[in-house]
């Protein structure tokens, strides 16, 4: 693969094309880097909560439609929406789920790979995996903010927080992306069991009461 230029990024997003580049909106050219596209915080933080489970039961996702499996992955999530001018306190330890206000749609020969910046790194801000943005992906892009610092760190929307950089496919897919965060507006917890299921075993009555137990009414999770 091949890295796009400033150059071609820019080709790319003024294309009328099949391979035109849509990163919207770029409230400042400066955000256009040699190589790569500045990302800036939007207004909803997701913050990853206990919520009253003592861990991440890969087997609750297989429940998906059950009322309290959902209510479960619901709770394991508290969601703050933050104005602009508003502070948000990342604090140590502590993830978030934050959306990108840039509404991004790659063609079908391009893949984006999203970082944390290097000058929000060196304050221990940490985008917790390298985003891979797929071929022909349209939404926003989910940030996964850690703080690995030692005292809170504030974050406004609007801020750039993180960049995309794009490069070209050898071999274009044939489909288009059709994952679980197909056209995305706001952040939201993934499924874990997706396409894994024979790796999760299944668990007798006996062995062990669901952590889904924690949200109300429980579920008792044998059969899941």
């Amino acid at each position: 693969m091949s890295a796009l230029s400033k150059k071609a990024i820019e080709q790319r997003l003024s294309s009328t094309d099949s391979k035109r580049l849509t990163v919207s909106p770029i409230l400042d050219r400066r955000q256009i880097g040699p190589s790569s596209i500045d990302l800036r915080m939007g207004n909803v933080v997701m913050v990853a909560k206990a919520g009253g489970q003592s861990h991440v039961e890969p087997a609750v996702y297989k429940k998906v439609k059950d009322h309290d499996c959902v209510r479960y992955k619901q709770q394991k999530h508290e969601r703050v929406d933050i104005p602009f001018g508003k502070p948000f306190l990342l604090h140590p330890g502590t993830l978030a789920l934050v959306p990108t206000l840039e509404w991004v749609h790659l063609p079908v020969d391009l893949q984006g790979i999203v970082t944390a910046r290097s000058s929000w790194a060196r304050e221990g801000l940490n985008i917790a995996t390298a985003t891979i943005v797929n071929p022909d992906y349209r939404g926003i892009i989910t940030l996964e903010l850690a703080n690995f610092g030692e005292i809170p760190i504030e974050l406004y929307p609007g801020l750039r927080l993180a960049q995309i950089a794009f490069y070209v496919l050898e071999d274009a897919p044939t489909e288009g992306y059709d994952g679980q965060f197909k056209m995305s507006f706001e952040p939201a917890a993934g499924d874990i069991s997706q396409d894994d299921d024979y790796f999760i075993p299944v668990k007798e009555n006996k062995d062990k009461l669901s952590v889904c137990s924690n949200c109300g009414n429980g579920f008792d999770g044998g059969d899941v």
